[in-house]
């Protein structure tokens, strides 16, 4: 037969379904809630475990909104792969053209002047 120990009994007596947690409390706070158990008439275990499960449901709750949403973003991200931009860049615009090629390939004028034309004689050229 086995030897009896204060362990061995505990433990036969324990539910299977249940778990023995150590907690280290301060002693203010162990105080408080004993004394707010006791008014109550509840017991410790009963509002730790109560406790607990809030916890516990909350915090689900909040993982599953998290996914949701995490969920909302990616199915967005689906939908539209690429984004377009709203408005063409200029260069698109002008390599859009049909002259491209014969007007943005050639290089600028640049303005001259003659020495030898008056700009008056020159002035008078143009109102002809």
């Amino acid at each position: 037969m086995k030897k009896q120990t204060h362990w061995n009994i505990f433990s036969t007596n324990q539910r299977s379904d249940t778990k023995l947690v150590t907690l280290r409390v301060p002693n203010y706070l162990c105080n408080d809630f004993d004394q707010i158990v006791k008014f109550k008439r509840g017991t410790r275990t009963s509002y730790l475990v109560n406790l607990m499960e809030s916890f516990v449901v909350s915090e689900v709750k909040k993982i599953k909104e998290t996914n949701r949403i995490n969920e909302f973003i990616s199915d967005i991200q689906k939908r539209n792969p690429t984004t377009t931009p709203l408005r063409k860049s200029k260069n698109s615009f002008r390599r859009d053209r049909d002259d491209y090629e014969e007007t943005y390939y050639e290089p600028p004028m640049v303005p001259t002047l003659d020495e030898e034309v008056d700009w008056q004689d020159r002035l008078a050229s143009f109102e002809n």
